[in-house]
């Protein structure tokens, strides 16, 4: 049976993966600290933190969403992860980069507007 939702829980949803995203974002500072320091354990705590949270709030989202909708919507977390590059570590976006996120922004698009009709 097909659950109900309205554009605040996409945008829950979308919240939870750029929570997500953040560990990420943490890992990767983590990976340029020397292994044990205490720069390395911090980030590597605040990461196994962030994980919790996202743990947390995605009991919550599976709640409201089918779970094949939930989990097809965490390709957003390539989105994020483009921003992030672009933002914190000074990537090159590229075309085919540009061209991969859209598509699968694209998909996600399609794929909750299928979900809302009632």
């Amino acid at each position: 049976m097909k659950k109900t939702f309205r554009w605040k829980d996409i945008l829950m949803l979308q919240a939870v993966f750029l929570i997500y995203s953040g560990s990420s974002v943490v890992a990767k500072f983590a990976s340029n600290e020397e292994l044990f320091s205490l720069p390395f354990i911090l980030f590597y705590g605040l990461d196994v933190l962030i994980l919790g949270i996202y743990a947390l709030l995605w009991q919550q989202v599976i709640k409201k969403f089918e779970l094949s909708v939930a989990y097809a919507n965490k390709a957003v977390t390539l989105l994020w992860a483009l921003v992030w590059g672009i933002f914190i570590f000074r990537e090159q976006i590229t075309f085919f980069k540009a061209a991969g996120i859209l598509l699968v922004m694209a998909g996600i698009f399609i794929l909750n507007s299928e979900e809302a009709k009632p």
